[in-house]
């Protein structure tokens, strides 16, 4: 296959985008090209938006994301090459502080860029961890079998050791040593972290301060967060080190100071956060899960429109950690399911050609669960739409969580995904899927389109 050419689209959005110099960080996840820009005022978003290549744009603070669509990675190569940068880095770095805001849009925004490159290897995981699920539980597989025991090993590396692979994606982003931030991860997994968590032992005593045994496998945050502080003292030392005596001495330095800092304070610490964050989001569920799955199922595609989704990952992979399964997965699959069923139904009921053909592209990407097209091609357009997916969403969310709908392993939100959710409640996800398409393709075709008011 010959690799479409996207150099043209490249500079038309460099451009429009205020040129290279009014960005200060690029890179992509599924279907967006992610900009950060300094100055608002000197991007074109609109007329970004009507590119030819570019189905629509959304701003996240001061984040542009352009939609492309399934090809993003081939536009974001080209976009690299034009504007001279180095793929998954920063092109400004020295920013005025002043001008470097923290607040919940940044750790969205950090989160967010921060998983993008582990997603795969989690989806890719959690996909081989249902095949074995399948096997063993309904095709007679022997679970101490060595071809299960291989699939076991396979399906669960990725999350036992997540933390090594949060590590590299974490020193990419903050910019700082590789191989300090992977070391920084095998202590958090070291066997007698993991001995003491297993063993349920008392905290062992440095200096008079406490080193409990939280479970880090499985963990990100305080990976993440550790990472983060090891960006700052990483450079601080490799600043007043000579540089005749940095290949030694820097490393032993930052590994003397971050070893113990990571198991006394950051890692207990983001340890506690990510346990408010889960009990958090847990509670609300215990409170009413047919209103959470609701909730969720329904306004699963406005997560999506701001970028958070992402970012909410960080809660079903905490949820997979602590109790071996996850609520959240499902009735997000049920957001996705009934834009499939609009999107279907706007390929039946339209009448314009273009609005036909729409309906077609979406409703096949909104069913492997690439849902940016249908979102900004038909669910954005038609008012009918809009209201069938977001009820739609919601019938299949509520049924998935009265009935109790898990998954198993991190994935994608899509029917794909479907051997993930094969526990005891399969039965519900798998009708809470059929209604959430259903009641959508069913509302859309009784309400009809106004395709002379798009």
């Amino acid at each position: 296959m010959v690799k479409k050419d996207y150099t043209e689209l490249s500079k038309e959005i460099l451009d429009l985008a205020g040129g290279k110099e009014n960005i200060t960080r690029a890179y992509h996840c599924i279907t967006r090209l992610r900009l950060n820009v300094k100055d608002k005022g000197l991007v074109k978003a609109e007329d970004i938006g009507k590119l030819t290549g570019v189905t629509g744009f959304q701003w996240n603070a001061n984040q542009l994301q352009v939609i492309i669509g399934q090809h993003v990675d081939e536009v974001y190569k080209d976009f690299c090459k034009v504007a001279n940068l180095t793929e998954e880095t920063k092109i400004e770095e020295n920013l005025d502080d002043s001008k470097k805001k923290f607040g919940i849009n940044t750790i969205f925004q950090t989160l967010a860029a921060v998983l993008l490159p582990v997603i795969p290897a989690l989806a890719g995981a959690g996909m081989i961890k249902g095949i074995s699920t399948i096997l063993t539980s309904y095709c007679g597989v022997d679970p101490a079998s060595t071809f299960n025991v291989v699939l076991t090993m396979a399906g669960d590396c990725a999350f036992y050791f997540l933390p090594f692979l949060v590590a590299w994606s974490s020193a990419k982003h903050f910019e700082t040593n590789t191989g300090m931030a992977l070391s920084l991860a095998g202590v958090l997994l070291y066997p007698t972290m993991t001995a003491g968590n297993a063993a349920g032992e008392a905290a062992m005593s440095l200096f008079g301060l406490p080193i409990p045994f939280p479970r880090y496998f499985g963990s990100t945050i305080p990976i993440i967060m550790t990472v983060w502080i090891l960006s700052y003292v990483y450079k601080y030392i490799n600043k007043w080190i000579p540089k005749s005596l940095r290949i030694v001495f820097v490393p032993m330095l930052v590994l003397l100071i971050m070893t113990p800092l990571t198991l006394i304070c950051i890692g207990p610490l983001a340890m506690y956060i990510s346990t408010l964050l889960v009990g958090l989001f847990n509670f609300l569920y215990g409170l009413s899960p047919v209103i959470a799955g609701a909730i969720i199922g329904g306004s699963r595609l406005f997560v999506v429109m701001t970028g958070m989704h992402l970012s909410l990952s960080t809660i079903a992979l905490g949820n997979i950690a602590e109790m071996g399964y996850d609520w959240l997965l499902p009735m997000n699959t049920m957001g996705t399911l009934a834009l499939f069923g609009a999107c279907l139904a706007v390929w039946i009921k339209a009448k314009k050609s273009e609005n036909k053909q729409i309906g077609a592209s979406t409703a096949i990407s909104a069913f492997i669960g690439i849902t940016e097209p249908g979102i900004y091609g038909i669910f954005l357009k038609f008012k009918t739409a809009m209201l069938a997916t977001v009820v739609g969403g919601a019938v299949g969310g509520a049924i998935v969580g009265l009935f109790g709908g898990r998954a198993l392993a991190y994935v994608n939100s899509c029917i794909l995904s479907t051997p993930v959710f094969m526990t005891d409640n399969f039965w519900c996800v798998a009708v809470g899927m059929l209604v959430s398409a259903a009641v959508a393709f069913a509302m859309v075709m009784t309400l009809g389109l106004k395709e002379d008011k798009e």
